[in-house]
């Protein structure tokens, strides 16, 4: 018997699958180009932006994973939006507020020792806080304000909660499906402030606002972070 994985509902409205269909086919668009963007990004030898390089990349790597996975397995899908989220708080907050010693225990080789030693890295409630004092200008209430609206629902799909059992017995509707594509597109055109903020790629920015006109579609209302991203 196949897994009952494939997240439509029956009674949604006709056409609707259609229409996230079109949608997801929008989505992997607009992120190839925001993939191009970093692509296009040389490696950065200092560790402040080293960590936040690969951190977004991280996070994009898991936005892409959503998008794959949300039409055949969207339990696992919906999962990956928190990680998404956590690596690109982690950027910002590795690009504007963490120490030099909290740097060196992020990018350090893995060993036993590294390993135990990262676990003194801060988790993302006192990133927040600390990127209210020395990140960007709104970027801390931005980023609490997505943790408020999704972590409750997040936390039960990554630890196998009411959510996905009630979803896994009623099927996911079709506009749940489009709000988590939709979140998932919109950190991923949050990894490009971060890339503005990183030396000679001030241009991202316009790009931000290329894309948000352009796949209006399939974002939600945006909040971008002040341009140019500077600390305060």
């Amino acid at each position: 018997m196949p897994p009952e994985t494939a997240g439509v509902t029956p009674n949604v409205s006709p056409g609707t699958p259609d229409a996230l269909a079109s949608a997801l086919d929008a989505s992997g668009q607009l992120t190839a180009l925001i993939g191009a963007a970093w692509e296009s990004t040389p490696a950065f030898t200092d560790v402040r932006g080293s960590a936040a390089q690969g951190l977004c990349a991280i996070s994009l790597h898991h936005g892409q994973a959503v998008l794959s996975l949300l039409p055949v397995l969207p339990a696992s899908a919906i999962a990956l939006v928190r990680p998404q989220y956590e690596a690109l708080v982690r950027a910002v907050w590795a690009m504007h507020s963490a120490t030099e010693a909290q740097l060196q225990r992020l990018v350090a080789p893995l060993t036993l020792e590294s390993q135990q030693a990262a676990r003194k890295l801060p988790g993302v409630p006192e990133m927040l806080q600390k990127l209210e004092t020395s990140g960007p200008r709104g970027a801390a209430a931005l980023l609490g304000r997505a943790r408020e609206r999704l972590n409750d629902g997040l936390n039960s799909f990554v630890h196998g909660g009411i959510h996905p059992f009630a979803r896994h017995q009623d099927g996911y509707p079709i506009a749940l499906l489009v709000d988590v594509m939709k979140n998932a597109n919109a950190m991923a055109m949050l990894t490009l402030n971060v890339l503005s903020a990183l030396p000679q790629q001030a241009e991202a920015i316009v790009l931000v606002r290329a894309l948000h006109q352009q796949f209006e579609d399939v974002l939600p209302t945006l909040e971008p972070f002040p341009a140019p991203i500077v600390s305060a």
